[in-house]
């Protein structure tokens, strides 16, 4: 079995793993509720073929959708954030590395590289799950502040984890 798939896989386990059993429990004062799950999509090799980018968005949606108690809701953001991700990958990166099997992280972009793509799409994808899980526009401003703080609390945790576990290169 190929490295690259056996490694994508191992982290599409331990990221919905985290997010189902860790982070799904957690509502910090009622306003952060961190969605790391949204990590495996952004970190998907840059030549990854859309469709393949499509199914895996809507798997980690569905699964998380399953232990979560919600039907649909993250299986429909996290596809969107997989439909408009090739937008933003051609935005943040030359055709050379879109061709060169890029990860995106940390240490093959650099902070100053990487921060502004996570950030958007974590963005993005907070904005659409907080207010289709509201639906309603009479609690507007907690609503924002929830996506705020939500954005916020997962773009740090993805930071520390990318950190961590991807080799910096030196």
């Amino acid at each position: 079995m190929n490295k690259d798939i056996l490694l994508g896989f191992l982290h599409f386990i331990l990221i919905a793993a985290f997010q189902v059993f860790v982070l799904n429990g957690m509502h910090f004062v009622g306003y952060i509720n961190p969605l790391i799950y949204v990590w495996f999509i952004l970190m998907l090799p840059t030549n990854t073929p859309k469709w393949a980018v499509l199914m895996l968005s809507f798997s980690m949606g569905f699964v998380v959708d399953m232990f979560s108690g919600y039907i649909g809701l993250h299986c429909a953001v996290l596809t969107f954030i997989g439909f408009i991700r090739p937008i933003f990958i051609n935005v943040f990166f030359s055709g050379k590395e879109i061709e060169s099997n890029l990860r995106p992280s940390i240490a093959e972009m650099g902070l100053s590289n990487f921060l502004p793509y996570l950030a958007i799409l974590v963005f993005i994808h907070h904005f659409f799950y907080f207010t289709f899980e509201i639906f309603s526009f009479v609690e507007i401003f907690r609503t924002l502040l929830r996506i705020v703080l939500s954005s916020i609390s997962t773009i740090l945790i993805i930071l520390l984890f990318d950190f961590i576990f991807f080799k910096q290169k030196k």
